[in-house]
């Protein structure tokens, strides 16, 4: 015969009186409560974003570079801007720019992917026409420089962008905490007055 629900609540072999239903042991709390609970736990890294491309690239027109994409139709071809946007060169910026990130992210280590080609073109665009002399006799300083510029810029902002990326996701992962009650700032009842004796 079935118990009724009382009879189960009076039963003194129920180890969960309140709660009769389910356990703590069954089902528990999850670690975090925010608006994205799970957005750090390794099971859903499986699945990172793929990245995107501004365009698909096609067949190669020859004669075709980064220089002449960028700067042809400004500037003549130069030694420095043809060893600044030279394939070598843009890998180079590539690399220092993953090491910079990493060095500067102190103990968290921020272990940074490539960056968009086009992207860093565009930072070497802007920072050849801005700061280029063009001296034939100072290729190798200027190109330290603008190298060092570009990777500066460039390092900066990923480390910026990453940072805050980590503190949102930290941020998502749980709820704010709440407001703590209002306090009562009067003293009425408080104070109690001196006894005057009538004698």
């Amino acid at each position: 015969m079935e118990k009724s629900v009382l009879e189960k609540i009076q039963d003194p072999w129920v180890e969960n009186r309140y709660n009769l239903t389910s356990t703590s042991a069954q089902y528990p709390a999850p670690q975090h409560g925010g608006r994205v609970p799970n957005i750090n736990a390794p099971e859903s890294q499986d699945f990172p974003a793929r990245p995107a491309s501004m365009y698909t690239g096609g067949t190669p027109i020859p004669g075709f570079s980064a220089r002449t994409d960028l700067i042809g139709h400004v500037h003549k071809s130069t030694p420095l801007n043809e060893v600044f946007f030279s394939d070598a060169n843009i890998e180079k910026l590539q690399k220092d720019i993953q090491q910079q990130v990493y060095l500067m992210s102190g103990p968290n280590k921020y272990m940074i992917d490539r960056q968009n080609d086009d992207d860093l073109k565009i930072i070497m665009r802007s920072y050849y026409l801005s700061y280029a002399r063009n001296n034939p006799a100072t290729v190798a300083e200027e190109l330290a420089d603008l190298n060092g510029r570009v990777v500066g810029f460039a390092s900066g902002r990923i480390y910026s962008e990453v940072d805050f990326h980590k503190f949102y996701l930290k941020d998502i992962e749980e709820f704010a905490l709440p407001i703590a009650n209002p306090l009562n700032t009067a003293s009425y009842g408080t104070r109690t007055g001196e006894l005057k004796s009538f004698f």
